[in-house]
């Protein structure tokens, strides 16, 4: 293997991939499987978390399906458990399971706050603590946190991403992206967020169409995401090959959002 293979291989290591039962989070999952990863596929719909390490498993990868909800300490803590016990160690964790929500400021409910909140930044936060204590005895991994492109910079709510909850839990997931990766840079972990444009996933059933059309002509590339899209992004970010990117947000957009 030359220099430039070796590089972008993620052969041998381990990856955690949250809300990883459908969309992106799925794409996700069989990406790293493919490049050479063990992968756990944590969702809180076991069904689907089965259903894609099946897929993975079948595809001659190795898997384990684990029924997690993110906003839960105890449940985060026992799948990171079940990761070691499992496969020995955690290089990568992606930190993609979210929610959406479309409501307007004044229209905002406290317990839709709450839970847009537990689960699109808490659930990184707890994640986040429970897989880097033991990146930092082994003073080494690789965090990615999924964020929104179009969503994380609107002030008001938008047709396919969400409104002023789902905006602002996920500007707060890349401000907290720069933090960690202060903080567990030391320790010779990166940590990096993607953010997605409008991308064809089950979280915009019964809107893609309409997004399609309404988004179309502000897309340079000219076309909407699809969750591969998203998933080989993460899959280049976790790599060697990314090893001095860390702290950053990549805008996987097609270039609808153009930032620097």
């Amino acid at each position: 293997m030359n220099r430039v293979s070796e590089l972008f291989s993620i052969t041998g290591k381990v990856a955690i991939v949250t809300g990883a039962a459908s969309g992106i989070g799925r794409a996700i999952a069989l990406a790293l499987s493919g490049a050479g990863a063990s992968v756990v596929v944590a969702d809180k719909e076991v069904s689907g978390a089965n259903k894609v390490a099946g897929e993975i498993e079948s595809a001659g990868g190795r898997a384990i399906a684990t029924e997690t909800d993110v906003t839960g300490k105890k449940e985060v803590e026992q799948m990171v458990q079940k990761t070691i016990e499992g496969f020995g160690k955690i290089d990568i964790l992606v930190n993609n399971a979210g929610i959406i929500a479309r409501n307007s400021v004044m229209d905002i409910q406290e317990e839709e706050l709450d839970r847009t909140f537990d689960v699109n930044l808490k659930g990184v936060v707890l994640c986040s603590q429970a897989a880097a204590r033991h990146m930092i005895e082994r003073k080494s991994g690789k965090i990615v946190n999924v964020g929104s492109s179009l969503s994380s910079r609107a002030s008001v709510c938008n047709l396919s991403g969400g409104g002023a909850d789902y905006c602002a839990s996920k500007a707060a997931v890349q401000a907290l992206t720069r933090s960690l990766a202060m903080e567990l840079g030391p320790y010779g972990i990166n940590v990096n967020a993607v953010a997605p444009g409008p991308t064809n996933t089950p979280m915009h059933e019964g809107l893609w169409e309409m997004a399609a059309a309404y988004y179309q002509g502000s897309i340079p590339l000219g076309r909407l995401a699809e969750p591969e899209d998203i998933a080989d992004v993460v899959a280049f970010l976790v790599t060697d090959a990314a090893r001095y990117i860390t702290g950053q947000t990549i805008h996987v957009n097609g270039g609808q959002i153009m930032v620097d």
